[in-house]
């Protein structure tokens, strides 16, 4: 173990493993960059970054972050980086300005350029017996131009179908967006939007809304009287 870091630290300067290593043994107090290092962290959404396990350490000049080999991406994930400067006294400082999403497609690979994800998707229940949703879309620092909104349902089964769209909507710049359908029928449905471009390319999105039904239009209120004392 020792003698595997001495070797990385000689032909490689400071590594992860030699940073936590020495700052582990020292208690905090190793520190051997005297210019200062850029720290590499990463978590699986910017609210469970783990910023106790250093990913990678280079020199605070560089503009580009080498990962190690060992840092693997599983397939059809999102990962989410972050970059913390340190100086000669070892001290980091507390920001996430340099943060970075990596989307890994279903072949393990980087995922192509995609719309923005929608926002603001609300479902409800009309009084003419029909189910609608809302939503906005914002093109602000977007990869892709999106040509459509396709909307999927779970039809009552508790599962969103992402394969095949039970519409499309097309886009019209940033705006808000609706789509009406008239009830399944009783039960619990769940349904999703995603802005896809014209190559197809969609942004994934796990955020589904949920509507219970009666099959049932809803009736108005009907006043007969009013008593006045």
């Amino acid at each position: 173990m020792r003698q595997g870091w001495l070797k990385e630290a000689l032909f490689a300067g400071q590594t992860a493993n030699g940073f936590k290593i020495g700052t582990v043994m020292s208690l905090g107090w190793f520190w051997i960059r005297t210019s200062g290092c850029r720290l590499v962290y990463r978590g699986e959404s910017m609210e469970t970054i783990d910023f106790d396990n250093v990913l990678a350490v280079t020199s605070p000049e560089t503009d580009e972050v080498t990962l190690p080999d060992f840092i693997s991406h599983e397939a059809g994930k999102d990962y989410f980086y972050v970059v913390r400067c340190a100086n000669r006294y070892g001290q980091i400082e507390q920001t996430l300005k340099a943060a970075v999403k990596v989307s890994i497609d279903s072949e393990g690979k980087l995922e192509a350029g995609k719309p923005n994800g929608v926002f603001g998707l609300a479902v409800k229940r009309r009084r003419d017996g029909q189910i609608e949703l809302v939503w906005g879309y914002y093109p602000i620092e977007q990869k892709s131009d999106p040509k459509e909104m396709r909307i999927y349902t779970d039809a009552g089964t508790g599962e969103v179908n992402y394969q095949e769209p039970i519409a499309v909507v097309q886009y019209k710049g940033k705006r808000f967006y609706q789509y009406k359908s008239e009830i399944p029928g009783n039960g619990r449905y769940r349904f999703a939007v995603r802005a896809a471009d014209s190559g197809g390319n969609e942004r994934r999105s796990s955020k589904a809304v949920e509507i219970e039904t009666s099959g049932r239009n809803i009736e108005a209120i009907e006043i007969v009287g009013v008593i006045s004392e």
